[in-house]
C-alpha cells in the first residue's frame, strides 16, 4: 500500500490463556463427535495507529483488557479496516479505502491502488493481496467489512464500479447511474484474491460498517439501509443494523446502536462481541479519532442496538481503528470417548 489509509472512512503471538488459545496456522478439531456448543472467546485482536500512518496488530485480553503489541515492526501494510479470524487462527483484514466522487466514473482515479485482502502472520506481519474482479482491482472500500463463515468461505462488503450496481427493481436501492457508488457482498478466494459477487448493492454512496459471520446470520452496520436512516455523525445520533442474506446479500433492518462498534462472532454462535471505541468527530464520515480513546468491550444485540460493557481497554498509546475487532476462536474439545467395557464371560 502506498497511501494512509487507516483514518480514512474509514496500529511473539501473546497467548492469553494457552491451554484455550488456537495457534496461527494450526488445524481446527473437526471431531465429529464434538460438543455443538462454542466455548467462549478469550482473546480478540484490533489494529492501532500511531498517529503517524503505521499500524500493529494488537491482541486483546477479553477479561481484562489488556493488549498486547505482537512483535512484528509497525508498518502502513497492517493499516487494516476491519478484521476476521479463520478456525485456524489466522488473522485476516481489508483496506483500501475509496476515495469517491460524485460524477465520476473511473474506478483508477477514485480509488487508493484498489482494495487489498491482508494476512497476519503469527508475529503479526501483514502481507497484502489486491482484491480483484475478472483479474482487475476493484474500485476501493468505503467503510467495508470482512467475515469468515463456520464453513471457511471469506466475505468482504466493498465497491466495484463495474459490476456492482442494482437495477431498479432492487429492494431499497436507488436508480444506478455513473454518478452513484454501491457497495456489494463478494466472497474472496483466499489464493487469487478474485472476488464474486454474491448480490446487488446497498444503497448509493453509503459506508457500510463492518461485517460479521454467526451461526444464524450475517450482520453489519448500515447507515443507508433504508431512507429514513440518519447518515450524518453516526457515532453520536445511531446506525441500523442489518441481517445480510448470504445467499443473495439482501439486507433486512433491525436495532440501531448510538455508537460505533467493531463487532465479531464466533462463525459456530450467535454472541456478538463488541468493541466500542467512543465519539467521532472529524474526518472523512466522522471515523476519525479526534483523540485517542479508551475503548470499552462487551457484547452487543444486532436486533435492539444495545450495547452491554464488561470491561474497559487498557488505555491505548495510539489510535484504536474503529471497526478492526475480530475474536479468535476456541477450538471444541471433542467428549471423550466411552471407556472399552470388560467381557462378561458367563459359563
Amino acid at each position: 500500500m502506498t497511501a494512509r489509509r487507516i483514518l480514512l472512512p474509514f496500529a511473539a503471538l501473546a497467548l492469553v490463556a494457552a491451554a484455550f488459545v488456537l495457534p496461527f496456522g494450526s488445524s481446527s478439531n473437526s471431531n465429529a463427535d464434538a460438543v455443538t456448543a462454542p466455548a467462549e472467546p478469550v482473546t480478540a485482536f484490533t489494529i492501532m495507529d500511531n498517529g503517524q500512518g503505521l499500524c500493529d496488530l494488537y491482541t486483546i485480553d477479553l477479561a481484562s483488557g489488556a493488549l498486547t503489541d505482537l512483535p512484528a515492526a509497525s508498518s502502513e501494510a497492517a493499516c487494516a479496516e476491519d478484521l476476521a479470524v479463520a478456525a485456524n487462527g489466522t488473522v485476516y483484514g481489508i483496506a483500501g479505502a475509496q476515495l469517491y466522487s460524485v460524477t465520476s466514473v473511473s474506478p483508477s482515479a477514485d480509488s487508493l491502488n484498489g482494495a487489498e485482502l491482508i494476512t497476519f502472520s503469527a508475529d503479526g506481519t501483514p502481507s497484502g493481496q489486491s482484491l480483484t474482479v475478472g483479474g482487475l482491482p476493484i474500485s476501493g472500500l468505503n467503510g467495508g467489512g470482512i467475515a469468515i463463515d463456520a464453513a471457511g468461505t471469506v466475505y468482504v462488503i466493498a465497491l466495484n464500479e463495474t459490476t456492482c450496481s442494482p437495477p431498479l427493481t432492487a429492494p431499497g436501492s436507488f436508480g444506478p447511474s455513473d454518478s452513484d457508488a454501491f457497495n456489494c457482498l463478494f466472497t474472496v478466494n483466499l489464493s487469487t484474491g478474485e472476488l464474486t459477487q454474491v448480490g446487488d448493492g446497498f444503497a448509493p454512496n453509503s459506508s457500510v460498517f463492518g461485517l460479521t459471520s454467526c451461526a444464524s446470520t450475517m450482520w453489519s452496520l448500515i447507515p443507508g439501509i433504508s431512507p429514513t436512516s440518519v447518515e450524518q455523525s453516526p457515532a453520536s445520533i445511531g446506525v441500523p443494523w442489518a441481517s445480510i442474506d448470504p445467499a443473495t446479500a439482501i439486507p433486512t433492518e433491525a436495532g440501531v446502536s448510538t455508537q460505533l462498534l467493531g463487532h465479531d462472532c464466533v462463525a459456530t454462535g450467535n454472541t456478538v462481541y463488541a468493541m466500542s471505541t467512543g465519539g467521532f468527530g472529524v474526518g472523512a464520515n466522522n471515523l476519525t479519532p479526534s483523540v485517542p480513546g479508551i475503548p470499552d468491550l462487551g457484547t452487543v444485540d444486532p436486533t435492539t442496538g444495545v450495547f452491554t460493557e464488561t470491561v474497559t481497554m487498557d488505555n491505548p498509546t495510539g489510535y484504536i481503528s474503529p471497526l478492526a475487532f475480530a475474536v479468535l476462536p476456541i477450538p471444541v474439545e471433542p467428549e471423550p470417548a466411552p471407556a472399552p467395557l470388560a467381557p462378561n464371560f458367563t459359563h
